[in-house]
């Protein structure tokens, strides 16, 4: 098990040769500003975005709300910003559709997850009716994350010790399984095939959600601060995607990230399975680790730092090559990178990140410095469509499909269609407005049923 120290971000000296030892990060001129920011806190990344919104949690009486906001529309927010308000208690956690930047799925105290269509405008008024409702767990719910490669799937955790998968197209839970102890984080891997829990107990948990359980565990710190992880590796070689990344506190404080392989950890639960460790600093927020298949890039933004480390990842010793800190003076309450086909290739960004501050939000560019203006085939290999690779009924009957990728070469894009789908299902609200125009047939059927009768036997 290799130990290595890194000190201040700006001591570490990269000498090895790559493409992305200079990427740099650069603040946007243009903010969200005159964010209400709910107060509540979270264990989620606190903000997401993709390419037509961003998602915060909103100060707001009465229950969760999320405030939705569409990308372009920069500056100082009104007072009467219209919310997604349909919830009875806090929301934990938030996350839109892969397949459809229109579609938001909220996780709540309440102990439901709410799915919401946006329109493409963005909202015109406070949105309360949800497309579908989904209830099951019995305490309140933590997480909530969609299935990258199958439509219709999302995985969920709750306060109840369960991580349930959910078939959106029949709305209800496939598989529930049980989980030993609060959870922390969770995360898909890149085939949309196991699910990678981290939890209170100090582990790391490696779902198997269509075989009903915990394919195998490990410890993965000492520090009692929560953790979270990523899956890594190389999504052109499937015997790559085995590894993943966690961060955590050793029992010194210091905040650290470490290297896993699955297929060398054991199924009881022990320790095992170790790459590395990288001890990072003693800072005191937790580390929100975001890796870039395509790149190999690994990015660090912890809450309450106002730093955010980016890291080359490799398949060897010593695993991770630290590149620089991109650094600002205002702490950051959460942060996100939105979906890859998000980002401008013709002033190679390489990744295009949110931070969240007190009161506004800060668009993030990394880009790789290079003169010429051309499309850069090097740095910009294929990167996950936002198209479903199959269909629930497909992943339900085990089935594995890599996410879809497209070219990001400018007019070679595939998209996703316009306005995005919501699942084929009927919400609460349609239903009954469908059984009164059932009835109300039905009750007219029957009047006319009962004067053909009349006429006959009056005919008789």
């Amino acid at each position: 098990q290799a130990q290595i120290a890194l000190g201040h971000p700006g001591t570490m000296k990269v000498v090895r040769d790559s493409k992305f030892r200079h990427v740099f990060g650069n603040a946007s001129k243009e903010n969200f500003q005159d964010l209400r920011l709910s107060s509540k806190p979270l264990e989620t990344t606190g903000i997401r975005g993709n390419s037509k919104f961003i998602c915060v949690p909103w100060e707001a009486g009465g229950g969760g709300t999320l405030a939705v906001i569409p990308s372009n529309k920069f500056g100082r927010l009104p007072r009467d910003l219209p919310l997604v308000s349909g919830h009875t208690g806090g929301i934990m956690d938030f996350e839109f559709s892969p397949f459809s930047d229109n579609l938001l799925m909220s996780a709540s105290e309440d102990t439901t997850l709410k799915l919401w269509q946006i329109p493409d405008e963005g909202l015109k008024s406070h949105l309360k009716d949800p497309v579908l409702t989904l209830e099951g767990h019995g305490k309140k719910v933590s997480f909530c994350t969609f299935n990258p490669s199958a439509e219709n799937i999302l995985a969920s955790t709750s306060f109840d010790m369960t991580c349930k998968i959910w078939n959106l197209a029949e709305q209800e839970a496939a598989y529930s399984i049980p989980v030993p102890d609060q959870v922390m984080h969770v995360k898909w891997n890149y085939s949309g095939s196991l699910v990678a829990i981290t939890s209170k107990d100090k582990k790391l948990h490696i779902v198997d959600p269509r075989q009903s359980k915990i394919a195998v565990a490990t410890k993965i710190c000492e520090g009692p601060k929560p953790t979270k992880v990523e899956w890594v590796g190389n999504p052109s070689s499937s015997d790559e995607c085995n590894t993943l990344i966690t961060t955590g506190m050793t029992s010194q404080a210091d905040r650290q990230i470490c290297m896993w392989d699955i297929r060398k950890m054991p199924a009881d639960g022990t320790e095992g399975g170790n790459l590395t460790v990288l001890n990072v600093d003693q800072g005191t927020g937790a580390l929100y680790p975001f890796f870039d298949p395509g790149t190999q890039m690994l990015y660090l933004a912890g809450k309450g730092d106002s730093n955010v480390r980016y890291f080359e990842v490799v398949n060897a010793d010593p695993y991770f090559h630290f590149i620089e800190a991109f650094k600002t003076t205002v702490p950051q309450k959460g942060f996100d990178f939105l979906p890859k086909r998000c980002v401008d290739v013709g002033v190679h960004e390489i990744m295009k990140g949110l931070k969240l501050e007190s009161t506004a939000v800060q668009p993030i560019s990394f880009r790789v410095p290079r003169k010429s203006e051309a499309f850069q085939d090097d740095i910009f290999p294929d990167c996950v469509a936002g198209l479903p690779a199959m269909n629930s009924d497909d992943w339900l009957s085990g089935q594995d499909r890599q996410p879809i990728l497209s070219p990001m070469k400018p007019g070679m894009q595939k998209v996703q269609g316009s306005g995005g789908a919501a699942p084929a299902v009927v919400s609460v609200k349609d239903l009954k407005k469908q059984l009164a125009e059932a009835q109300e047939k039905i009750k007219a059927l029957e009047e006319e049923n009962a004067a053909l009768k009349a006429e006959l036997a009056k005919a008789a």
